[in-house]
């Protein structure tokens, strides 16, 4: 199993050399979602919190990546939002005046643990990609996506290219054969911190 893993990741990330740390991440089994997308961020030089790795899960996308996310909730594959979109479509995206583009704000208000933004308030998303996660049969596994923060588009740096894009896609594609592992992974974590949550002693509210 592991071998034909490693082999449909080389088959589509090959022969980037960009790509090379990635691979080694999808091709080892003891890879977390963080460490893929730390890969996945140096790629594209942006930061690991700019990338964002959703599951989809029925008819809902959850989020993978960041963790601090997943306590917003799930995405309807039926809304307007761009990883909606995405996967609904199985089509990838790129928005470079991406404050312009109707979508939800409630995952840009979440203040991420290891980022450092310039003002109190998270550093709103400028420019965005987009990309499906599907396997060689069409089936979608979840939305890979590669941001740009900043106060202001010029802060956030460069605008993502056409090549950007295809690049993106790549990733994604590579990503399909490891995302059931990480789905995996990711119930385990919750499982564990809900037990965890369970066993803590309740706090006796003041008289």
């Amino acid at each position: 199993m592991r071998d034909h893993i490693v082999e449909g990741v080389t088959r589509y990330l090959n022969p980037m050399p960009d790509f090379t740390k990635l691979q080694e991440q999808l091709s080892t089994e003891q890879r977390t979602p963080a460490q893929i997308c730390e890969a996945i961020a140096e790629i594209f030089g942006v930061r690991p919190t700019e990338v964002g790795l959703l599951s989809l899960q029925g008819d809902s996308l959850m989020f993978v990546f960041p963790t601090e996310l997943q306590a917003a909730g799930v995405i309807p594959l039926s809304s307007s939002a761009v990883a909606a979109r995405t996967a609904a479509m199985q089509q990838a995206l790129v928005f470079n005046r991406f404050p312009q583009v109707p979508h939800h704000t409630i995952f840009e208000q979440i203040k991420l643990n290891s980022e450092k933004p310039l003002s109190e308030l998270p550093d709103p998303i400028q420019k965005l990609m987009s990309a499906p996660i599907k396997g060689e049969t069409g089936a979608v596994f979840g939305v890979l996506q590669v941001c740009r923060k900043g106060m202001t588009p010029s802060i956030a740096g460069p605008d993502f290219t056409n090549d950007d894009l295809q690049r993106l896609e790549r990733v994604a594609r590579g990503m399909a054969s490891v995302m059931p592992d990480l789905d995996a992974q990711q119930s385990q974590s919750c499982g564990e911190m809900m037990r965890f949550q369970q066993r803590r002693p309740k706090k006796r509210a003041n008289a």
